[in-house]
């Protein structure tokens, strides 16, 4: 495996490497910040680096020992992964199954290493009972949890916790990542950095999703064609694609409001779609394009609050039609 073309965070890796070396390994580490930036496996490459039987100067693994390609196929006795399945919560039998394993001597690795992706989905009981596990840490053990934010978890646990934190690419980084490491063109890989708000996970399951053909619908029968009734009812019948009309609608009058005041470069998430964006404008004052996206941010959060935004959609609609 190549790890440039992973998601791995490779400024944590270095200062993980740091540590091993200086021997200064804390018991516990909370690796924080938006989905999809690499914080899970960047988790299991400080497993791999703290375990690997070849480390060297120039590798932080060598990804081809027994104790890489054990944790590489996710059956390694002495590294640990607890997730929340299906998108649900952490169960406290999940964290009292890791107790009873924290204090044990290793089977085979250096250092037991486990990890708790999405910690701020774990319920009351099952935080209290890692806060436990916090404050009572085995010699041997490495706990690295992951959090979309910090203000989703107890206090008491990010203080038992050395904080890293991860942020999402740049725009210009993720998009030659994606031409580089996917293949993508660059008009493709624009709009999905853009997109995706430099989450490189996430572009890549945008793309899975076929994005680019949502987006093009969206864009030709909601937002460019007068009749768009019909389109607006089957969208409505599904949360997820509602939301996915959402995000392009408010792409889109973002773009044409910077296309308005003479923008037409790199700063367009559309930038495809130029031609088209610059006709739309045209019909419109900026003022209708601004009340639009206001109207479009407001509906957005109507349907965050599980509310019915048929009428809402109807109304955007009506203040488009052409002047």
């Amino acid at each position: 495996m190549n790890i440039q073309e992973t998601q791995i965070n490779f400024t944590i890796l270095n200062r993980f490497m740091v540590l091993k070396k200086k021997e200064r390994l804390a018991h516990a580490y909370l690796f924080s910040g938006p989905m999809d930036v690499g914080k899970g496996e960047t988790a299991l490459g400080v497993a791999k680096l703290v375990n690997c039987e070849n480390l060297s100067e120039e590798n932080y693994f060598c990804d081809v020992c027994p104790s890489c390609l054990k944790i590489n196929s996710r059956n390694h006795p002495d590294v640990h992964v607890i997730d929340n399945e299906d998108g649900g919560t952490i169960k406290i039998d999940q964290i009292r199954g890791l107790l009873g394993q924290v204090k044990m001597r290793p089977f085979q690795a250096l250092k037991k290493v486990f990890i708790i992706r999405n910690i701020e989905s774990m319920t009351i009981e099952s935080s209290n009972a890692l806060l436990k596990t916090l404050e009572e840490p085995g010699g041997n053990s490495l706990l690295l949890l992951t959090v979309s934010s910090l203000e989703k978890i107890l206090p008491t646990v990010r203080s038992r916790c050395h904080t890293m934190p991860f942020s999402a690419l740049s725009l210009r980084v993720m998009a030659r990542r994606l031409m580089s490491d996917d293949g993508e063109f660059p008009q493709e890989a624009h709009f999905l950095a853009h997109f995706a708000e430099g989450c490189l996970g996430r572009a890549r399951c945008l793309k899975e999703d076929k994005i680019f053909i949502q987006k093009d619908a969206i864009i030709d029968q909601f937002i460019l064609s007068s009749k768009s009734e019909d389109f607006v009812k089957k969208i409505l019948t599904d949360k997820p694609k509602t939301k996915g009309l959402l995000d392009i609608l408010l792409s889109w009058m973002r773009d044409s409001l910077l296309v308005k005041v003479g923008v037409e470069d790199a700063r367009l998430i559309h930038i495809d779609r130029l031609d088209d964006l610059k006709f739309f404008v045209e019909r419109y004052s900026f003022f209708v394009l601004n009340d639009v996206y206001e109207e479009s941010v407001k509906t957005y959060k109507l349907l965050a609050d599980n509310l019915n935004v048929k009428i809402p959609l109807l109304i955007i609609k009506e203040k488009l039609r052409y002047e």
